[in-house]
């Protein structure tokens, strides 16, 4: 549920796009540049989601 609201916010995303998000970040990660990626995680963090940004 927490992840739903960061791609909510940060994304403006529907609800089913965010649903989608949060799928894809679970299972073969988002794609992005490092600024994208980095401002996301720290996003996801502060809402107790553990995630981390490989390069």
């Amino acid at each position: 549920m927490p992840a739903l609201k960061v791609f909510r916010e940060v994304a403006a995303a529907s609800l089913s796009r965010a649903r989608e998000l949060v799928g894809e970040l679970s299972h073969d990660g988002l794609v992005g540049t490092l600024s994208e990626m980095e401002f996301l995680k720290a996003r996801l963090r502060a809402r107790g989601v553990p995630v981390d940004v490989d390069r």
